[in-house]
């Protein structure tokens, strides 16, 4: 089982099955998480204390001025790309 004396752990997901509740007692008491890994798939494990910060903090941040600017900004773009004829560019053409 791997040190989970650190906020932040890595497991694979054998290792992760294998202390399930102690991995449970660990992140509710402490808020930290733990990254499950299985090859290329990670998720990770976190509080609902923490999901709720995290949450809480990207509805906050979404109300910004900024962040608005960039979502009009981003809709503006993304409606100037659907207007314009899609580019084809042929492999043959480049020979």
């Amino acid at each position: 089982m791997p040190d989970l004396e650190s906020k932040f752990a890595f497991m694979t997901l054998d290792q992760f099955q294998a202390g399930l509740n102690d991995l449970h007692a660990k992140v509710c008491c402490d808020k930290g998480r733990v990254e499950i890994r299985d090859g290329d798939n990670v998720c990770v494990l976190i509080s609902k204390d923490e999901l709720d910060a995290l949450e809480q903090a990207l509805e906050i941040l979404s109300n910004t001025s900024d962040v608005q600017t960039m979502a009009r900004t981003i809709a503006s773009l993304t409606r100037t790309a659907a207007a314009q004829p899609p580019v084809v560019i042929s492999h043959d053409d480049a020979n």
